[in-house]
């Protein structure tokens, strides 16, 4: 099912022996090795908020992770990390922090985004914009993100008319059987999207080819690109698989008797290449038009569309494809969106599919009882991560219900044959709460663009993803919206226009249990400690690419509670403290340097911050985040986050704290004393959660930014981090 959308065309010191820091995401891991859990969950942007977050790892293990802000923003949020997926920093910064007006993140965009790679670890980006073109890029393998190239397609007024752009590339290891036809050079990167002004079932499919990942041309037999009548392949919306063994690529979604299927439910389109790449699909007829009849059935879904929003398939090491989907109740009972998955292997030409095994089991008292925006991720053979949202209350999704939202995954084992093919017996599923808290709250409208019209909010947006690193550990990115932002005079009790709920981009890494290559995985668990250590050179400017900034260096964070409990001391090491003016002055365009801490307590984001400009005047302060809120086809709501100062007038809503900075040995100690009322008077029995520390340049101090600024991306810009720890006090 597509989602409505109009298409917008305009539009101090530390004390010795004192300090119990954990290395770098170190801890106790969980005593039971067998269960699956996670890692304190990683905060990926501490200023950009988006919708629909994606996370991608290339095959050097490297994380990375985009998603739009919003057609009203045209521009998308691109990150990659420099530590194994704890921080990240913003790629393609082709015009640092600066006060002039203008977009310095690459556009037009704000729309769908997704990664890829090849073998090289050459990354390929695409980003919709506007219903209208989608913007590519490529860089790497080396120093990735650090520089790209960057192409349109499809702007200025010939529009494909376009949505959902998925990417897929055929780029098989050396050794791999070639049963392909293709001989052209490789990888050959497809580029597919809806084509919503085509024919069929959701529009038809558009595919598209490349050698480059800057220039694409029309993949499809028998289609005149963006122009077709009377043929786009079945399939689009739903997220391609693709087999390095033969070239083929497959796509999974609904069907009804209606659309020309032979029952309702679930099918698949395989589209097989030329030498040239070009790609024969089996709903081609041969003549320009289309056969239905000719897809691959996997399931019937009698209650309802499989399409809630996407059905996702992966294929896994022993070319085993599996497929992920929740039910769309046509009767809307909220009892029936449950969460399915199925399988088939490279045998049976992926045509005989397993029996539906229902992966999500219902309960309000698991809090799993209604589910929307499955994901999927598969590994070893028969293996596969599968993901949703689930509410604890079996209500209409788009109903403002009070209902409370986790993220779920199942991991789901198909037994396989000494060749790694499954065999079609049951599987065994393990399901496993990913959240530690809910990350929202109330509706998530499926109504796409048309939620504008009915109040409902759709921070959200459409879907989220999980991915394994080369461990085999699930990592799974999701917004966490639970904080109730909104920008004042605005409140989270009347929503019309504006909707509360900072997406904050959220990471959980798998850590421990089995991964998908059948292996168990290890890592930190989420026990409170007391803070983390970071490794000095990694503040670097240009981010990614660039040298190391002493002056903005974090060694280390960690948090403490006087002996009365009044005072939580914020305590940060930066390699070098002495020079502010040398600090400002190495990044363009920035006028002061802040030194944040921010963590959640309950449904709210507090900070501690220390502020320094170029005449060496700290100031230190602490408070509650806030938000600013743009504007686009689905209402306002928060894109930038702000941890503001104190001072006069509204916006200024930090709280004055003493502080102190201690240089008399290296690293710097930076120590804010916060009283404990102005961060929501944490107790022994409060945890703070996902505590990160950020050093930050900006062009302005964050109590002037205001939604102009914000519109223009005129915001701080992270040049280094340490994070995630949870803390309590003792």
């Amino acid at each position: 099912m597509v989602r409505p959308r109009v298409a917008i065309w305009t539009l101090v010191a530390l004390v010795a022996g004192a300090v119990a820091l954990a290395p770098l995401h170190g801890g106790i891991k969980t005593a039971d090795a067998a269960a699956i859990a996670f890692e304190t969950p990683t905060i990926v942007d501490p200023i950009h908020t988006n919708g629909e977050p994606d996370i991608a790892i290339d095959p050097q293990g490297r994380v990375f992770n985009s998603g739009p802000t919003g057609t009203g923003t045209q521009r998308s949020t691109w990150f990659g990390s420099v530590d194994g997926g704890h921080t990240f920093r913003v790629m393609t910064q082709k015009i640092p922090a600066s006060p002039a007006t203008g977009i310095p993140a690459p556009g037009p965009g704000g729309g769908d985004t997704d990664i890829a790679f090849d073998r090289s670890g050459k990354q390929y980006f695409a980003d919709l914009w506007a219903l209208a073109c989608q913007r590519v890029a490529v860089t790497g393998p080396t120093n990735p993100g650090a520089t790209d190239q960057e192409n349109f397609l499809g702007c200025a007024g010939s529009s494909p008319g376009s949505d959902r752009q998925w990417l897929a590339v055929y780029d098989p290891a050396p050794g791999t059987p070639n049963q392909s036809a293709y001989t052209g050079p490789r990888p050959l990167v497809y580029l597919e999207w809806n084509n919503i002004v085509g024919p069929g079932p959701n529009g038809g499919a558009q595919w598209n080819k490349s050698t480059d990942g800057l220039n694409y041309v029309n993949a499809t037999a028998d289609v005149t690109p963006t122009t077709s009548t009377s043929y786009s392949p079945f399939g689009p919306d739903g997220y391609p698989a693709i087999d390095q063994v033969t070239g083929k690529v497959f796509q999974a979604a609904g069907c009804t008797t209606n659309n020309g299927c032979t029952s309702s439910g679930l099918w698949m389109n395989i589209g097989t290449p030329d030498s040239t790449g070009t790609l024969k699909f089996l709903d081609d007829n041969g003549a320009g038009g289309q056969d239905l009849k000719k897809l691959v059935h996997i399931a019937d879904t009698p209650t309802g569309s499989p399409d809630t929003l996407f059905s996702v398939l992966s294929m896994d090491s022993g070319r085993n494809l599996e497929v992920v989907w929740t039910v769309s109740p046509a009767n809307n009972d909220p009892a029936l969106r449950q969460t399915f998955v199925s399988a088939s292997s490279a045998a049976s030409g992926w045509t005989a599919w397993t029996a539906p095994v229902q992966v999500s089991d219902g309960s309000t008292a698991t809090g799993d009882a209604t589910n929307v925006f499955p994901w999927l991720k598969a590994g070893g053979p028969g293996r596969a991560d599968a993901v949703w949202y689930g509410s604890d209350k079996q209500v209409d999704p788009s109903s403002h219900s009070n209902q409370s939202w986790n993220v779920f995954m199942s991991q789901v084992v198909f037994p396989t044959n000494s060749s790694g093919g499954i065999t079609g017996a049951a599987p065994s599923t393990q399901l496993v709460k990913v959240t530690p808290h809910p990350m929202h709250y109330d509706d998530v409208c499926l109504a796409g663009t048309g939620c504008i019209a009915q109040t409902g909010n759709r921070n959200l947006a459409d879907f989220f993803g999980v991915t394994i690193d080369l461990t085999g550990a699930a990592e799974i990115v999701y917004d966490d919206t639970s904080n109730k932002l909104v920008q004042p005079p605005g409140t989270c009790t009347v929503q019309v226009a504006d909707h509360c709920g900072a997406g904050v981009i959220t990471i959980a890494r798998q850590s421990s249990g089995l991964g998908l290559f059948g292996t168990k995985v290890s890592g930190p668990s989420n026990s409170p400690v007391s803070g983390l250590s970071d490794p000095a050179g990694d503040a670097r400017y240009a981010v990614i690419g660039g040298g190391n900034q002493s002056g903005m260096d974090i060694r280390s964070s960690q948090l403490s509670f006087s002996p009365n409990g009044s005072t939580l001391n914020v305590t940060m090491q930066v390699t070098d403290l002495r020079h502010p003016e040398a600090a400002i002055t190495a990044i363009q365009g920035a006028t002061n340097v802040q030194y944040v801490t921010r963590w959640q307590m309950g449904n709210t984001i507090y900070y501690a911050a220390m502020e320094n400009n170029a005449a060496n005047q700290p100031i230190f302060y602490a408070g509650a985040m806030q938000t600013i809120d743009l504007c686009s086809v689905s209402a306002c709501f928060p894109h930038v986050m702000t941890y503001p100062e104190p001072g006069t007038g509204p916006t200024f809503t930090g709280k004055p704290e003493t502080g102190s900075i201690n240089c008399s040995s290296t690293p710097c100690t930076l120590t804010i004393s916060v009283k404990v009322a102005d961060v929501g008077g944490p107790t022994t029995s409060s945890l703070l959660e996902s505590v990160g520390a950020y050093s930050l340049a900006a062009a302005l101090q964050e109590g002037a930014e205001n939604n102009v600024a914000a519109e223009s991306d005129t915001v701080p810009l992270e040049i280094d981090g340490v994070c995630c720890f949870n803390f309590r006090r003792k």
